[in-house]
């Protein structure tokens, strides 16, 4: 197939995914959601409709044009990882939807092919239309991070002149009462004055509290990149997403109970931890296992998973697999501990929430597991739409 060629069948099947653009939005849109572990549905996610859209535009962008370097995408990126900040959404979770995007972009064109009644495009060809979209969509999460990064630096030198000022207050005062103190044309019982030193105090006593107040560890980051208020359950089920095509392959199920202890986590680090520490588990699993994943905290600012095995055996047992998960928790600040049940327990701090209702949980289940996608029957997968085929 001559040059020439291959664009007009690239064209073609680009614009079979522009014709679903609008659904590909709206169901990624619904995804994101998930991806962010936002348990309440209602809860802002980090992409509107319009933005939702317009970048699924520009990722598929022109089969015809060479520029891959392309401003709208540029343009795009920036704006989605400035809003993201504003949002209030990490770092961590705006790259991880973006990356989401890209997978389902990909899936439908892979289905565009498969449909393309010139009988689609062979094994380097179909590569080469990925690798275009695939540099489209590392520009867009290039972009996006610079985004954030601006508009967290905009946050940040703001957070300090405000910080500055506040300190000059109390340090101007103190300056200006030692001045007058030692001020020798002032007669000597004026600059006795009790009220002099009592000013002194009180405001060092101000800028004491201002540096334990403004200055400790606890607001060190600012809240976007500290731990996120979520649930241990949907940390877990997120995993279980993840790992989905490898419990399938072994033939075994995750069950995860429905009561949702809710707090201040690292999100990340326990979903990483969570990953790892599933993965070995799987790997000495035979078919047919169960594994179920119960859920306790925050308990001495603790919250802790507990994975277990329906046969009652012991879930890990490898001791490389073990030291490799220990120093893994420990990086994170986590620990791992092993024998009847895995316990993996993290830093934890308390909501005033509480835990979440079992129904509500069980409906979030449903919604996690079966997205909701425009007219059509619900379903399972993250990438595809329901009238798509299912090998995944």
């Amino acid at each position: 197939m001559d040059e020439r060629s291959y664009e007009s069948l690239q064209e073609t099947v680009l614009a079979r995914v522009r014709t679903h653009a609008v659904e590909l939005a709206l169901r990624w849109e619904t995804q994101i959601k998930h991806v962010a572990h936002m348990d309440d549905v209602s809860a802002t996610e980090p992409a509107d409709a319009e933005s939702a859209r317009r970048l699924t535009w520009v990722l598929l962008g022109s089969a015809t044009s060479e520029d891959h370097a392309s401003d709208e995408v540029v343009a795009a990126g920036l704006k989605f990882g400035s809003d993201a900040f504003i949002r209030g959404s990490s770092l961590h979770y705006t790259m991880k939807a973006l990356d989401l995007l890209a997978a389902m972009t990909l899936y439908a064109a892979e289905t565009a092919v498969a449909e393309t009644e010139s009988g689609g495009l062979n094994a380097a060809q179909g590569i080469r239309l990925a690798r275009y979209l695939q540099r489209r969509a590392a520009l867009l999460s290039l972009a996006a991070t610079r985004g954030y990064a601006q508009a967290y630096s905009e946050a940040l030198r703001e957070r300090f002149r405000h910080l500055r000022h506040d300190l000059r207050n109390p340090l101007g005062t103190i300056k200006s009462v030692l001045a007058l103190m030692n001020d020798e044309s002032v007669p000597l019982d004026a600059r006795a004055d009790p009220r002099f030193q009592a000013m002194a105090r009180r405001n060092a006593r101000s800028l004491e509290e201002l540096i334990a107040d403004r200055l400790s560890d606890a607001v060190a980051l600012l809240p976007i990149a500290a731990d996120q208020e979520v649930s241990l359950r949907s940390v877990a089920c997120a995993v279980r997403r993840e790992l989905r095509s490898d419990t399938e392959r072994k033939g075994i199920t995750i069950l995860v109970e429905t009561t949702v202890p809710s707090g201040r986590i690292d999100a990340p680090g326990l979903e990483l931890l969570l990953r790892e520490v599933l993965r070995a588990i799987i790997k000495e699993c035979v078919e047919g296992d169960q594994l179920h994943l119960e859920f306790s905290g925050p308990v001495d600012d603790r919250g802790t998973v507990s994975i277990g095995c329906e046969s009652g055996r012991e879930p890990i047992q490898e001791r490389s697999a073990l030291e490799r998960l220990g120093s893994l928790a420990e990086r994170i600040g986590a620990s791992v501990a092993t024998g009847q049940r895995v316990l993996v327990s993290v830093p934890m701090a308390a909501l005033s929430g509480g835990e979440r209702p079992a129904a509500a949980a069980q409906e979030l289940e449903r919604s996690v597991e079966r997205p909701v996608t425009l007219g059509d029957r619900e379903s399972r997968d993250d990438l595809r739409s329901p009238r798509q085929r299912n090998h995944g």
